[in-house]
Order: structure tokens, then C-alpha cells, then sequence
């Protein structure tokens, strides 16, 4: 029996078996129990972090990672700009290497992530999470092909304008789930919440495939 994956990031442990579980790599961690993403976090990277980056690259293997990430660019993190690029260049690497999703936490780095997608022509899907900008910078990723997840705080107006094939549905870090946040972006947009589950679950499906639970 196959599922689809409704909410494609969570931090939360007692989220469902349809939620991917996000493991945030800072050095050695055991292989998952559940559909997971594993990546190098921009606000942990560090001037000598191979070894995480070598450990989100044996995660990438196992087959109950769905997913890279969420690694990123974030202009408000301690880290400097140079270090959280290379870490997420190679994590974007190993996500191609590996044939998987990237999961991406930028904050004000809409223009970082164009200019990286340009430069790196990535053979994945990239998807920015939590994604709480503007209906202008929503069109920019989107026309890139780089996909939209939105949680439980979401700019209504972009929720409205991204393009259907674009959108997906996440908790992140709040306990609401999903259903609601599903029914609070179903209102956004004006339709019911059977359509939005038909569009984003389709989604879902064209990106991960339809896992085992």
C-alpha cells in the first residue's frame, strides 16, 4: 500500500507517517525510522563542517530519505554568506547526485537562490519552504521552476497567485497540522478543500512518488 506526502516538512515528532521528518545534521546520526529529509541547516554551518556535509551525503542513501534539506541561504544567521553557499552548493550536488528533492530555508535571499538555480542548472526539484514572501518574488522562483511550500504563515496573496503546479503544504514547526494549514490556504485561494488537496497532493506525488508508509 502507497501513500501521499501532504506535508513535505516537519520538525514535529508526532507528526503523521504522510509528513517528511526533518533531521538537521550537525554530525552522525543514525539512519531514520520514517520518510525523512536530511540536511546541513545554513544557521549550522561551520568552517569545518565535511564531516555533516559527508554525513548528509550517506543519509542521502538511505532509502527512507525522500529528500536533501533543508539546507540554505539565510542573510540574518551568524554564519558568513561564503560558508552558507558552499554548504549548500554541495548539498544541492549530492541532490542530484542522488536523484532527490532539495528542501531550502531562505530568508531575504530570493536573488541568492535565482542567481545558485542559474549558475547550478540542477537536474532536481528545488523546493523553498515555509515560503512567507511576496506574490512578486513568488512568480520569480516559480518561473525557474523552483516549487513553493506554504505553512501555517503564509503571505494570503501569494497564496492566491502561485501557480497551481507549484504549490505544496508543510508544518514546519507548528503544531496546528496540516489539515489546518491546508484548510487555511484552501480559503486564501477561494477553493475548496477537496481541490486543494487534488492539486497539491498530485504535486506531492510527481516529486516524491508515491512511498510505502
Amino acid at each position: 500500500m502507497s501513500m501521499t506526502i501532504k506535508d513535505i516538512h516537519t520538525h514535529l515528532p508526532d507528526a503523521p507517517r504522510d509528513a517528511l521528518a526533518d533531521i538537521r545534521v550537525t554530525g552522525t546520526v543514525p539512519g531514520p525510522a520514517r520518510l525523512s529529509s536530511a540536511g546541513l541547516h545554513p544557521w549550522d554551518v561551520t568552517p569545518d563542517c565535511r564531516e555533516a556535509l559527508d554525513e548528509v551525503a550517506r543519509l542521502a542513501r538511505h532509502p527512507l530519505v525522500a529528500a536533501i534539506g533543508e539546507c540554505g541561504i539565510d542573510r540574518l544567521a551568524p554564519v558568513p554568506l561564503t560558508l552558507q553557499t558552499e554548504a549548500f552548493v554541495r548539498q544541492a550536488e549530492i541532490a542530484d547526485r542522488c536523484g532527490k528533492p532539495l528542501i531550502i530555508h531562505a530568508v531575504r535571499a530570493t536573488a541568492d537562490i535565482l542567481a545558485l538555480h542559474r549558475a547550478l542548472r540542477p537536474a532536481t526539484v528545488w523546493i523553498i519552504h515555509g515560503f512567507r514572501g511576496k506574490p512578486e518574488a513568488a512568480a520569480q522562483l516559480t518561473r525557474r521552476g523552483i516549487r513553493l511550500s506554504l505553512g501555517a504563515r503564509f503571505n494570503p496573496a501569494t497564496a492566491r497567485s502561485i501557480d497551481p503546479a507549484m504549490l505544496l503544504t508543510e508544518t514546519d514547526e507548528s503544531p496546528i497540522g496540516i489539515d489546518a494549514v491546508r484548510d487555511a490556504i484552501a480559503a486564501a485561494r477561494g477553493i475548496t478543500r477537496a481541490a486543494l488537496d487534488s492539486i497539491v497532493d498530485a504535486n506531492a506525488a510527481d516529486i516524491f512518488g508515491t512511498p510505502a508508509p
